[in-house]
């Protein structure tokens, strides 16, 4: 994201709705007109790319038109080929090697920069596009096309439309794929046919469908045709660059485009203070004030965002270090997803799904239960909803139906992991303990919580740290400690993340079986707490619909598998989560008979894994289920990363079991098929809405590649020869996209507890007694990356070389905009997020701790 609005520099951007539509003609007839302002100020010309024989280049007809203003008119020409045909072609033709993208865009972004800090009073810039909008770049790699690749760039757009028989519908197809893409267009100008008739129509048309969009039109004489003496085309076209001056349209055009830019700076400085009048922000008391965060757009893993009012630059880049709450798949306005999304609503719109069913919804369905989807081998059934707060609460509306199919209904609560976060609704929160942050005044916790044991990097060394209570009962016994490991404290120390996450290897040691007892054993004592046998009287009075205090069940297990997220980026140990899923469904199996001498439960649970935060990759492996050594669960949820984070959709995956449990009659004996009241009666207006659906589909079809690609390949061969001193590399492999080197190194300072990281997500932990949700530590030790900083420099022996984001080869820095829990600050990636930007937020967190 380039972020170049500038107060004393109007720019805009000249795309054509096809190729010979006039783009240097009125490129040049806009550059003439600002500079012939009696107003102080320069008037720039760029063109990124030119084809074709040099007395022919765009930028030399601006020239020669321009030359009566010298010193205020400024050219540039940036890629230069010399044969006349498509940038994509040209640059293969003239053996050269092309260019990147980053290259190609942050040229032009020094360059508007450049203009920007040498220009005195007010001036005008002009980038004059190639061919049409969907013209190829010259760019590697797959040479984007011109829409696609100046999007970074995000420039205020004039549109030519196309006065030729067919350009009403080429300047409309123009237009719509622009705004596909975001892009702000400011004005349509059409010149008419040459025998000034528009015996087409094309402007009247235009003119009205684009007033009806805020999009007002002008309309120029066409220019004069090409004459053959060289010398008199030069005069003949002179004089009508004068004529067009001195008509009315241009410079009423030219006054538009500095109103509209005007008009554009002073909304986003009023923005803030409007929105602290209308706005009821989630998770933010308002008592505490603090600025706003005015987001003009976002690009890639950048948002754009308002300066300081005494910058000249109105809007900075921002890296959006939280992926947006954890929803960003690949980076914002991603056009893949744009045009899915665009697909299915002009498809569907909306339609409703009771007994219905559209492509995308059963694409997408096959898609979760087939062999490369999260529900493979386990999942019989997916039900969608809005979002993974509803998809949770349909969750346990399935998990404790399924529950009560077992054993007799009563009030019912869950077994979970203390710090567990499930969503905002009413339901959802109490499956949370009562201590949670995240409660009502309707909150009623419903369970028991267990206190996990969590993995840890600590001065370095990797570690899973045990809980005091758990540590009394398991540390006892020396059997635990491998000959691999230390134990120190509650710490159980190991060689690396990738021994910690080998739960099948660790299940073949005695912590496992200390696990699983410890479980067993907590769980046999909840039972005189929860009372779980009913009485013949407390049926009695049920059946009579006479109060009575019901005894609550413990009824369904709910995890979020291996990260619990806004519980303060909790890394649970994998085993003891496996351990958790073995006891709670088959509890004779899985612990010792000799410490524990009947069932812990009297009924297997259900499993619940909430994955609407970790599922996708968001840790490595497609589903957290792997790194448990492929446990799988009744029910599962995901949502954010699902759309790409582009659109709220949640799905719910239950196993065979668990549909069954709402498709038969309750204690029906043989079984028969249930009426409406024992369905699931829980929906929403937009389930499986299509364009969600559609979304989805076309994110889980990118996600492989990316996966499989260079950078993800490249940390996984890092990790692996950090963790194992080998070479080799596995897809399965334990890794992050932060550094092992830099994650040990911040492990070691004074001022951190511990860190830790797992495919996109870092964690850091400050040292302070009695840190909380509430606690602002964090929030106040990383203030300095709310700061424009310039990039830094990071030695390549520390964890490798720090690079500025993609663009920033002509931008002074960059802020992070980054989220904290207490004293834990975290940082999330996209999956694409380039290793450069990793590099350089490693750096800068360097340098503040």
């Amino acid at each position: 994201m380039m972020s170049l609005l500038f107060r004393n520099l109007r720019i805009h951007q000249i795309f054509g709705a096809n190729t010979n539509v006039g783009k240097t003609i009125l490129t040049t007839a806009l550059v003439r007109a600002s500079a012939a302002r009696d107003e102080r100020g320069d008037t720039y010309y760029h063109k990124p790319v030119s084809t074709g024989p040099l007395e022919d280049a765009d930028d030399l007809h601006v020239q020669f038109h321009t030359r009566r203003w010298p010193s205020k008119v400024h050219i540039e020409c940036s890629f230069r080929y010399n044969d006349p045909v498509s940038p994509h072609l040209a640059v293969q033709m003239a053996h050269k090697s092309p260019p990147t993208i980053e290259t190609f865009t942050s040229s032009i972004a020094s360059y508007i920069r450049q203009c920007a800090e040498r220009t005195s009073g007010f001036g005008h810039m002009y980038v004059e596009t190639a061919g049409g909008i969907h013209s190829p770049t010259p760019c590697w790699p797959s040479f984007p096309t011109q829409a696609d690749a100046y999007r970074p760039l995000f420039l205020p757009t004039i549109l030519i439309g196309d006065a030729k028989l067919g350009g009403i519908s080429t300047t409309i197809a123009a237009y719509e794929a622009l705004v596909l893409r975001g892009y702000i267009v400011d004005a349509l100008v059409v010149f008419n046919d040459p025998t000034g008739q528009s015996r087409y129509g094309n402007s009247d048309y235009l003119d009205t469908y684009f007033s009806e969009r805020g999009i007002a039109l002008t309309a120029l004489p066409h220019p004069p045709e090409k004459l053959e003496d060289a010398e008199e085309n030069q005069s003949v076209t002179e004089r009508y660059y004068d004529d067009l001056l001195s008509s009315p349209p241009l410079p009423r055009l030219l006054s538009q485009l500095d109103s509209l830019h005007h008009s554009r700076i002073a909304n986003l400085e009023s923005m803030a203070e409007r929105t602290k009048e209308n706005i009821w922000w989630p998770f933010v008391q308002h008592a505490s004030g603090g600025g706003v965060n005015v987001i003009d757009s976002a690009y890639g893993d950048f948002f754009n965002v308002l300066g300081p009012s005494s910058s000249r630059p109105v809007l900075h880049p921002q890296l959006d270090s939280s992926a947006s709450w954890w929803t960003q798949t690949f980076g914002h306005t991603n056009t893949r997803l744009t045009l899915a999304a665009a697909r299915a609503a002009g498809r569907y719109g909306h339609v409703m799904f009771p007994r219905a069913t559209h492509a995308p919804a059963l694409t997408l369905s096959e898609y979760l239960l087939s062999p490369h989807g999260p529900g493979h081998e386990w999942a019989s059934r997916v039900f969608f909803s809005d979002n993974g707060s509803t998809g949770m609460e349909v969750a346990l509306k399935m998990a404790l139906r399924t529950f009560v199919k077992r054993a007799y209904e009563r009030r019912l609560g869950i077994i979970g992991l203390k710090g567990s976060y499930h969503g905002d609704t009413i339901g959802n929160m109490d499956a949370c303990e009562e201590s949670g942050v995240y409660t009502c005044e309707w909150h009623d916790c419903k369970g028991y919580w267990f206190d996990p044991p969590r993995v840890v990097i600590r001065q370095g060394q990797t570690a899973v740290e045990v809980p005091p209570d758990m540590a009394k009962e398991l540390f006892t016994q020396d059997s635990i400690v491998s000959p691999k490991q230390e134990l120190t404290k509650n710490l159980l120390t190991f060689p690396s993340l990738t021994h910690v996450y080998d739960v099948s290897s660790r299940l073949k040691t005695p912590l496992y079986k200390q696990y699983t007892t410890y479980v067993a054993r907590k769980l046999w004592t909840l039972r005189s707490n929860f009372r779980i046998t009913s009485t013949d009287d407390e049926k009695d009075r049920l059946a009579k619909n006479e109060p009575t205090e019901q005894p609550t069940e413990l009824a369904a297990l709910v995890l979020e598998p291996l990260l619990l997220g806004a519980g303060g980026m909790i890394f649970v140990d994998p085993l003891f989560q496996r351990a958790l899923a073995d006891v709670s469904p088959t509890p004779t199996s899985t612990f010792d008979s000799a410490c524990v001498t009947e069932s812990p439960l009297p009924h297997s649970l259900p499993i619940v894994f909430d994955e609407v935060f970790t599922g996708f990759h968001r840790l490595g492996p497609l589903t957290p289920q792997k790194l448990l050594g492929n446990a799988h669960p009744d029910i599962a949820v995901y949502a954010k990363m699902l759309t790409g984070g582009l659109i709220p959709l949640a799905v719910t995956l239950a196993s065979r079991e668990v549909f069954d449990a709402f498709y038969y009659a309750p204690h029906s004996e043989p079984k028969k098929p249930g009426g409406k009241e024992d369905a699931l009666l829980h929906g929403h207006s937009y389930t499986a809405h299509a364009i969600g659906c559609e979304v989805a589909n076309e994110t889980v079809k990118m996600m492989p590649d990316i996966i499989r690609g260079v950078e993800h390949t490249a940390m996984r061969n890092i990790w692996t020869q950090w963790t194992s001193g080998s070479n080799g590399s596995s897809e399965n492999a334990v890794y992050s996209l932060w550094h092992p080197a830099f994650l040990s190194n911040v492990s070691q300072l004074d001022s951190v507890e511990d860190v830790m990281a797992l495919g996109t997500v870092l964690a850091i932990r400050l040292k302070e007694v009695g840190g909380s949700y509430t606690s602002t530590s964090a929030e106040t030790v990383f203030e300095p990356l709310c700061r424009i900083l310039p990039p830094t420099s990071t030695p390549t022996s520390t964890f490798g070389p720090a690079k500025a984001i993609p663009g920033s080869l002509s931008t002074p820095g960059y802020s992070i905009h980054f989220r904290t829990l207490g004293n834990v600050a975290y940082f999330m990636t996209s999956l694409n997020t380039t290793l450069d930007v990793v590099r350089e937020v490693q750096a800068r967190i360097w340098r503040i701790l």
